[in-house]
């Protein structure tokens, strides 16, 4: 679902890469939402990868959204063409990316529809699958902005060429690239044992089989995931509170069709949450008790807060995709019964 440059709808969100390594003058790693991703250059070569939030550029208007802190990798652009390959680590239907310093003709492989989304003047897309941008001395230097790249089909990679479009011999062309979270509209509270709502056109439900529901808000008044725990923080969401009590109680997600993978908000947690077997838990942020000890596993620390409990997001995924996936929950804490709150998307 492609991002406008007025808004984004409230169920949705957008999360960008965190860039862990350059692992050679080729090649780039980074986490996405808890996928594994890279840029790679094929015939190009990459210059320096920020990946520790210090790339400012991309926080001015130019960009949508606008980061103020990013991680980032520079592209190195030549006279002649250099390829580069972007790996998502498993297939999306979209993608924004933004560009920085740009006065290069960037050109994708057939097949790509790109839209521009917002940038400079001379941030431009002359055609469905190129973007050029404008030598100029700056600041900011050359041409920044941001586009959207989708394709008729979902796709888990893509190739692009670079080539400089103005009488130099090489430049740096800063990247950073994210993708369209949308999290669940909930509906309504059918009973203390189900809740349910909409999730990319389908019915989702939360059904608690041994345990049972709190409030389910369906106004989006909950703001307790706009904080930087979360990654992609949601200044106002909906949500569904989760009974935890002394022994174990069970609950299923059902994400109305098979799914790949999805991200999970949880909102003071203070129990054990132990999926089923062969799920794979990667955490993506948190408080420093919101851990992961084991890969279907999540823990949270009981504390008076605020915030209270422990708070943070995962990534959950299997071998093959799922349609549904059970947990159980257990207090950790020497209580009687909490609250977790519960939000999800993909």
């Amino acid at each position: 679902m492609m991002a406008t440059e007025q808004q984004v709808r409230a169920t949705e969100a957008q999360v960008f890469v965190d860039w862990t390594s350059r692992d050679s003058d080729q090649k780039a790693t980074g986490k996405l939402g808890g996928r594994t991703v890279t840029v790679t250059g094929l015939t190009g070569t990459l210059g320096a990868v920020d990946i520790n939030g210090e790339h400012t550029e991309f926080g001015t208007t130019l960009y949508t959204p606008q980061l103020p802190t990013s991680d980032s990798v520079e592209l190195r652009s030549r006279k002649d063409d250099t390829e580069f390959k972007i790996d998502f680590g498993a297939k999306v239907q979209d993608a924004i990316l933004h560009l920085g310093s740009l006065a290069s003709t960037m050109t994708f492989e057939a097949g790509t529809t790109i839209t521009r989304i917002s940038g400079d003047a001379d941030f431009k897309v002359p055609q469905n699958n190129t973007v050029t941008g404008k030598f100029k001395e700056g600041p900011p230097t050359d041409s920044n902005g941001t586009i959207h790249i989708s394709k008729s089909d979902p796709f888990s990679s893509i190739t692009f060429k670079l080539r400089l479009n103005y009488d130099g011999t090489e430049e740096g062309v800063y990247l950073q690239f994210g993708r369209t979270v949308e999290f669940v509209d909930w509906t309504s509270r059918d009973n203390d044992r189900k809740a349910t709502g909409k999730l990319g056109g389908r019915t989702v439900t939360v059904t608690g089989l041994t345990g049972t529901l709190g409030a389910v808000d369906i106004n989006g008044e909950h703001t307790e995931f706009g904080t930087t725990l979360y990654t992609p923080q949601l200044p106002t969401s909906d949500s569904v509170e989760l009974r935890s009590r002394k022994d174990d109680t069970e609950f299923k997600i059902d994400f109305g069709a098979k799914v790949q993978d999805a991200i999970l908000h949880l909102g003071s947690l203070a129990s054990t949450m132990t999926f089923e077997a062969g799920t794979t838990i990667t955490r993506i942020s948190g408080d420093a008790d919101f851990k992961v000890p084991q890969n279907n596993t999540v823990t949270g620390k009981f504390k008076e807060g605020p915030p209270t409990d422990s708070n943070g997001t995962i990534h959950i995924s299997k071998s093959e995709p799922f349609r549904s996936i059970t947990f159980k929950l257990k207090l950790n804490y020497d209580g009687t019964e909490e609250g977790v709150y519960l939000q999800f998307g993909r």
